[in-house]
């Protein structure tokens, strides 16, 4: 029963990717899949333009978040296949824009790339976002590390019990957010308005624990963010999960129903609602300057492959509640110019996001 789905590609954890897989074994440097990111050697150092080099591995976030996690628990692997040594760069400020437009002024042989946050990108330059010196187009996009789905969560003695309780609601729905513009600000606007529901977002917020906290405390309704950034609180009984605005079944909350199965949109609001999927699935991304070498982008897409295809860095990532959900650069940046083209309706609601 439902909607029908929206047609957004996305790929299992070890996807077949379209570089050819004898250039991600020459990046990785593999004589036996070793530890780690495949076995980094000097065998093909005539080959790796970052061989024997230091790589800013940069975090456009403060220490100990979901980005930085991936990055530092990457960044050994990343080193083995491109025979390198990443030194992992926290770059904090104006929501990550500051790091990002120091990443795309980086010069042809600056040793610099960057973890994103892909729909945070994407929706400021729809939004014509003061500060995002930029055009995602334009970036060299290496490839997508992962896509967790968002996640509605509520107080666990909340009257709302389900999606639809929300939707049906005679009272204001209390979100909470970091501030315009964030992801956990985004998300419930575009419900709101795609289903008509009264809903208030409460800012002012340091961080999204004290978002959350406002609704551990019954200060608030709800909070939405990815799912491995909710998961804590939710393993830890402080908050009960609703909905995840997905697809399908997150695999690290199977239990929970999709919108699609909770509240299948229809008309308008389907195109909408296809549309957050679909700039969702972006995800957490790795980009390098526009004008950085060809060669050297290369290099950097071919660690990745190397890494994604790798069992222990999958295996250790899965562990850390923080699954690899690979797309190579080509397929990333073919999807994230597919959001940009989204419906009028969808981008006139993320500007009314910031």
């Amino acid at each position: 029963m439902g909607a029908t789905r929206p047609h957004v590609q996305r790929r299992a954890t070890r996807t077949a990717l379209s570089i050819s897989l004898a250039a991600a074994v020459a990046a990785c440097g593999q004589n036996g899949g070793g530890g780690g990111g495949g076995g980094g050697g000097g065998e093909g150092e005539g080959d790796q333009p970052f061989a024997g080099a230091r790589i800013d591995f940069v975090v456009p976030y403060e220490p100990g978040g979901g980005y930085d996690t991936y990055a530092r628990a990457l960044a050994p692997y990343l080193e083995e296949c491109l025979d390198a040594t990443l030194v992992v760069q926290n770059e904090p400020g104006a929501g990550g824009l500051v790091a990002t437009n120091k990443t795309v002024a980086a010069g042809p042989n600056d040793n610099r790339f960057q973890i994103v946050n892909t729909p945070g990108l994407v929706s400021a330059q729809m939004a014509g976002e003061e500060g995002a010196n930029f055009d995602v187009n334009d970036l060299n996009w290496l490839g997508r590390v992962a896509a967790p789905a968002n996640v509605i969560v509520v107080n666990n003695d909340s009257p709302y019990k389900s999606f639809s309780d929300m939707v049906d609601a005679e009272d204001t729905v209390r979100f909470v957010a970091q501030g315009p513009g964030a992801n956990d600000y985004l998300a419930p606007t575009i419900l709101g308005e795609a289903y008509g529901f009264d809903y208030k977002i409460i800012t002012g917020f340091a961080g999204s624990p004290e978002a959350r906290q406002a609704v551990i405390a019954g200060d608030a309704d709800a909070h939405i963010l990815p799912v491995d950034s909710q998961l804590p609180a939710i393993e830890s009984g402080d908050v009960t999960p609703l909905v995840t605005i997905e697809e399908e079944p997150d695999p690290l909350l199977p239990d929970v129903p999709t919108i699609y199965d909770e509240a299948p949109p229809e008309g308008d609001a389907k195109e909408v609602v296809d549309s957050l999927v679909a700039l969702g699935q972006t995800g957490r991304a790795l980009i390098a300057s526009p004008q950085m070498a060809e060669d050297r982008v290369q290099a950097l897409r071919d660690a990745w492959t190397c890494v994604a295809e790798n069992d222990k860095a999958v295996a250790d990532m899965e562990k850390q509640q923080r699954p690899i959900q690979s797309l190579d650069g080509e397929e990333t940046a073919a999807l994230v110019s597919d959001v940009l083209d989204s419906p009028e309706s969808f981008q006139k609601l993320v500007t009314q996001s910031y």
